[in-house]
């Protein structure tokens, strides 16, 4: 099974509207419908927001599999809240991240040599 063929699968299983997919993700209707008319995938930046709007995860909506993570209520949060934010905020939290994790593995790295 495609991609698109498992969008198309969900949406009905769920009961929701393409044009409410549409609308979440930032795809235009018609893009959705030569996905299903084409036999077409969605383009690797709308990925997330199909699976977040399907309620499924990436991993299960890319191959029909899904392996079960052990995710904290903060880190299923956190995710969230970086969905929502645009590629560019998500590039620049991503650089926050990894100066605050330095930081962090600096601090460590002094309190083991004292």
């Amino acid at each position: 099974m495609t991609i698109s063929q498992r969008i198309f699968e969900l949406l009905k299983e769920k009961n929701k509207q393409q044009k409410d997919l549409a609308a979440y993700a930032g795809i235009s209707a018609s893009a959705i419908s030569d996905w299903k008319k084409k036999g077409t995938n969605p383009s690797a930046e709308y990925i997330f927001p199909i699976a977040q709007f399907l309620g499924v995860s990436v991993e299960y909506l890319l191959t029909g599999n899904e392996t079960a993570y052990d995710l904290s209520e903060t880190e299923q949060r956190l995710l969230r809240l970086f969905a929502c934010l645009t590629p560019t905020q998500q590039g620049e939290l991503i650089g926050r991240a990894a100066i605050l994790s330095e930081q962090n593995e600096a601090e460590f790295q002094r309190k083991e040599s004292v």
